[in-house]
């Protein structure tokens, strides 16, 4: 109660004097208020746990997936936050490399990503991730300074999901997987990436980006669909889709396939009843 109290006695002034528009940048005192308002909500009880997931490469691995699933898309898969969706927050979306949030422990960063903080834009994310989780991604989000391209392309094999079914009866002149071998492994893929907590396919998923269920009508070429999973903003500048490259050729392929061959005509709205 009394953290709370604090919390409103440093917002309430600034929001009276600036406003509340969030779209001109942040002030360097609004910056150092919000971090502040960070700080001040975790509360003691939080700083005392111990992570109880073992320190290992496959830990950080896991935790590296939950952090491109849940998280990249607002902080960058580099934790860097220079994505547009980030940086358009207000404040925006936290640098998790910074030694601001470096210094929060592990039991710091589980609370505030368990519960979310009000007025920043962070969710609490405990209906959606489980706790054990989350204390991997504490784990990774500690790794972020020291993370290379090599150490990220390794935890990446460490968790990757098996290939595609090899080719047999079903297999192409070509010796390829049949398509609809394929189009049903990019439809695993599409719910193991959590593509569609953002893109609704087949009445399923949300509506943040466009419908999947049609792509295949929009005459896009498979290498521009693959280009697009490696750098959406390149190929649809403002696009807040966060990139995918560690999927592997194969995996893009399925889900190109897939896209390709979506063409089911939208659904007709229910007639109103007189």
């Amino acid at each position: 109660m009394k953290k709370n109290l604090v919390l409103t006695i440093l917002i309430a002034p600034l929001l009276l004097a600036l406003g509340c528009s969030a779209r001109s940048k942040p002030s360097a005192l609004e910056t150092k208020l919000a971090n502040a308002a960070k700080d001040v909500v975790i509360p003691l009880e939080a700083q005392n746990k111990k992570n109880p997931t073992p320190a290992t490469e496959l830990t950080l691995a896991q935790g590296r997936q939950s952090f491109l699933t849940h998280c990249a898309l607002c902080h960058g898969s580099d934790g860097k936050s220079q994505n547009p969706l980030g940086l358009a927050m207000y404040p925006p979306a936290m640098d998790l490399t910074s030694p601001h949030v470096q210094a929060w422990k592990d039991a710091e960063l589980y609370w505030i990503i368990n519960n979310g903080i009000r007025l920043t834009g962070m969710p609490g994310w405990h209906s959606m991730i489980s706790s054990d989780d989350i204390w991997k991604l504490t784990r990774y989000v500690h790794a972020l300074p020291k993370m290379t391209p090599a150490e990220d392309a390794k935890l990446a094999a460490l968790v990757a999901p098996p290939p595609p079914p090899a080719a047999g009866s079903k297999a192409t002149a070509k010796g390829e997987v049949a398509l609809a071998e394929q189009i049903a492994y990019g439809k695993r893929l599409l719910h193991q990436e959590d593509c569609i907590m953002c893109h609704k396919y087949e009445g399923e998923g949300g509506t943040i980006g466009p419908d999947l269920s049609t792509e295949g009508t929009r005459g896009r070429t498979d290498a521009w669909l693959i280009g697009h999973f490696r750098d959406p903003a390149k190929y649809s500048p403002g696009s807040v889709m966060p990139d995918f490259k560690n999927l592997t050729q194969p995996q893009l392929n399925a889900l190109v396939a897939m896209l390709q061959n979506s063409k089911s005509a939208p659904k007709p709205a229910p007639k109103s009843k007189r």
